[in-house]
């Protein structure tokens, strides 16, 4: 294969949902990094995965046409998500083992997208620097995330100490900054991303704030709806799109998400362009 166009790196994972007091689903295939490749590829981008999972991910059928690099793993990180109104409790179920540069091909280390979605602190916060891309998007939840012995996911109010360059794009929601005094993303992004759901996202570029409205839609499952924002922003970026654009554009791609089960709500160019469409 070629050197992909879109990279992507963290942990692929299971999700296990429970929506409003329902019965919980079946281990459902996720992770920030499935959801932007399938996104990427479903734009016609050639797209890389780098991640740790266990044997029991099925890679090869969700990940179907995309470069995939597995770290070995005991495990694969899994999640038990609690929707209760739209808003999510985690609890941690498994975690990977950790992704070690040595794991990136020679020719992966200049995409035309980096994506770099961590769930469980799996990266060092270095890790921008193994790399040369022309856009660069950071999904930070998993430095975010803190847990104790019972599993239940909290956020932090700091994130690591950074020591690499600053990311391009930084995509987070407002849930995991409610305690992240704004100053700490603004040091390690030129483009800071805050999506609020239902209400929208607020995008922070030169020192003033954005605000680009929802696309309106009818919710069926919310996992991996940022990661798809977060993917269809980048590429609306990198294709030349101003801020404001590109922030209409994801927006439509997060309704089409929701919307969907799982990973089946990655959505092409052609149905993100007739959902704005709509929308006007």
């Amino acid at each position: 294969m070629t050197a992909p166009e879109f990279v992507a790196i963290g942990h692929l994972s299971f999700d296990v949902n429970i929506v409003d007091n329902g019965s919980p689903s079946s281990h459902i295939p996720g992770g920030a990094v499935a959801y932007g490749a399938l996104t990427a590829q479903k734009h016609g981008l050639a797209t890389g995965v780098i991640s740790s999972v266990g044997d029991d991910y099925p890679a090869n059928l969700i990940l179907k046409g995309i470069d995939f690099r597995r770290v070995e793993s005991e495990h694969t990180a899994s999640f038990a998500n609690y929707y209760d109104v739209g808003q999510r409790t985690q609890v941690l179920m498994a975690s990977g083992s950790r992704i070690p540069q040595s794991s990136i091909p020679e020719d992966w280390v200049n995409p035309k997208i980096l994506f770099a979605g961590p769930l469980l602190h799996e990266l060092p916060t270095d890790c921008v620097n193994w790399f040369e891309p022309r856009l660069s998007c950071l999904v930070p939840s998993g430095w975010l995330r803190r847990w104790g012995h019972d599993g239940a996911i909290t956020h932090a109010d700091m994130l690591p100490p950074f020591r690499g360059k600053k990311w391009d794009i930084i995509v987070v929601s407002e849930s995991e900054i409610a305690r992240l005094p704004e100053h700490h993303l603004f040091d390690l992004g030129d483009v800071i991303c805050v999506t609020r759901g239902e209400n929208g996202s607020s995008i922070w570029n030169d020192g003033s704030w954005l605000e680009v409205p929802a696309v309106d839609a009818s919710p069926a499952d919310f996992t991996g709806a940022g990661d798809v924002w977060a993917t269809s922003f980048s590429i609306a970026m990198s294709e030349g799109s101003s801020i404001n654009e590109a922030g209409r554009y994801a927006a439509a791609a997060s309704a089409i998400a929701v919307e969907a089960i799982g990973l089946s709500g990655c959505s092409t160019r052609d149905q993100v362009i007739r959902r704005l469409n709509t929308v006007g």
